[in-house]
């Protein structure tokens, strides 16, 4: 005789094959969006600094490029370098996950310096490979969509064709969007 209630050997097998089917799904990472590749350690070690190092080197170059704007009025026209540019994550994402010519992601994100028509310094981003040379690719649509509201029928940022390069570039700059506290924000 069966000591086990009828309802409870009939939903026994149904519970243990939701079980199996949850653990093979959270094992093979079936459970929302892509995810992210796994962080090398060791290739980040040798970039990391203490807060203490990264606050003398920003106090440094605002202390430095301050007095060159004193002592050289016209390094303040000709070269407004700003103390610091913020981007979103969005940004450093869609520049990680292009694709080189194999078909491997970007490597890293590769900062020039780049200086616009009115002297301010600007950091122009692209992502790089694993050879070190610039993925240079289309990343996003420069449309601007019409707000509602707006009785213009068409309002369109610089055209770019789908197979048109872009770089990363229109970060915040401080001064003046600047964290508000911390050791490295501008006193």
């Amino acid at each position: 005789m069966n000591k086990f209630p009828t309802s409870f050997t009939r939903t026994l097998p149904v519970a243990a094959g939701l079980l199996m089917i949850t653990a093979v799904l959270a094992l093979s990472g079936c459970g929302g969006g892509p995810s992210e590749p796994p962080i090398n350690e060791d290739s980040v070690r040798p970039h990391a600094i203490s807060i203490k190092e990264a606050t003398a080197l920003c106090s440094m170059f605002r202390t430095t490029t301050d007095t060159l704007k004193a002592k050289c009025p016209l390094f303040k026209d000709a070269l407004n370098m700003g103390y610091a540019e913020a981007f979103n994550s969005d940004t450093y994402r869609i520049l990680l996950r292009q694709k080189d010519s194999t078909g491997a992601l970007a490597a890293g994100i590769r900062i020039y310096y780049g200086l616009d028509a009115k002297g301010v310094m600007k950091l122009v981003m692209v992502p790089y490979d694993k050879n070190g040379n610039d993925i240079l690719h289309h990343l996003i649509s420069t449309d601007v969509k019409p707000l509602p509201g707006d009785s213009s029928k068409e309002r369109k940022a610089e055209s770019l064709t789908a197979d048109g390069a872009q770089a990363m570039e229109q970060g915040n700059l401080c001064p003046t969007v600047c964290s508000p506290t911390g050791p490295l924000t501008p006193q």
